[in-house]
C-alpha cells in the first residue's frame, strides 16, 4: 500500500473541512478568463500566477496535474485557511474582501495575512529563519503592490502589518493555533520510528 505523500495528506485534511473540494484550471472557465482580462491592467499575472478560491472550488492558474505535488500541497494549505474563513464568516468574508479601510488599506489584507501565515510556516520548515525573512520581504512587496490592489498602504506599513505573524512563526507560537497546527501536522506527515 502506498504511503500518503504530502499532497495526499493536505488533500485529506482539506476534505475533512471541505468534502466537495474541486480543483479547476481557471483557464477552462470562461468567467474566470473574463476576470483575468479585467484584472490585466492592475494584476497582469492574475490568470497565470494566482490561485482563487470560492467556496469548495480552487481555481488554479493551470491544470492541477501540471503542478509539482509539493507546490500544489503548499497552495492548497494556503487556500484551506481561506476556505475555513469563508465557511466561518460566510457572506461577510466575501463582502469584506474588497472593502477598503481608510488610507488605502483593505480587509482583504487581514484575510491574506491569515493565509500567508501558512506560507511563512512552510518556509520555516524548509529553510528556517532565513527563509521566513526572505518570504516576509516578498510578502511585504506583495501586500503593498498592485498584484493585490495595494491592499496595505505603503511598504513600511505592510512590513509592520506582517511583523506580528512573522514573529509568531519564528517563535513557534503559531504552531499551536488552529488551523495551523493541523496543517503543519499534515505537512510533516507521520513520525517514522526505527
Amino acid at each position: 500500500m502506498k504511503t500518503p505523500d504530502r499532497l495526499d495528506r493536505i488533500l485529506a485534511l482539506t476534505r475533512q473541512h471541505v468534502p466537495n473540494l474541486t480543483l479547476v484550471d481557471k483557464q477552462t472557465v470562461p468567467w474566470m478568463r473574463a476576470v483575468g482580462v479585467m484584472m490585466t491592467p492592475f494584476a497582469p499575472d492574475f490568470a497565470t500566477s494566482f490561485t482563487t478560491v470560492l467556496g469548495a472550488t480552487v481555481y488554479l492558474p493551470c491544470a492541477p496535474a501540471e503542478f509539482n505535488r509539493n507546490l500544489l500541497a503548499k497552495i492548497l494549505a494556503h487556500e484551506l485557511v481561506h476556505q475555513l474563513d469563508q465557511k466561518k464568516w460566510g457572506p461577510l468574508f466575501y463582502l469584506s474582501y474588497g472593502v477598503a479601510l481608510p488610507v488605502g488599506r483593505t480587509w482583504r489584507a487581514h484575510w491574506e495575512r491569515r493565509a500567508y501565515a501558512v506560507d511563512l510556516l512552510l518556509a520555516r520548515e524548509r529553510g528556517g529563519a532565513p527563509a521566513v525573512e526572505l518570504l516576509s520581504q516578498r510578502l511585504t512587496a506583495l501586500f503593498s503592490g498592485s498584484s493585490y490592489f495595494w491592499m496595505w498602504a505603503g511598504h513600511d506599513a505592510a512590513s509592520s502589518f506582517l511583523a506580528p505573524v512573522v514573529e509568531a512563526v519564528l517563535s513557534g507560537r503559531l504552531d499551536h493555533e488552529d488551523p495551523y497546527r493541523a496543517i503543519l501536522d499534515a505537512w510533516r506527515g507521520p513520525i517514522r520510528t526505527l
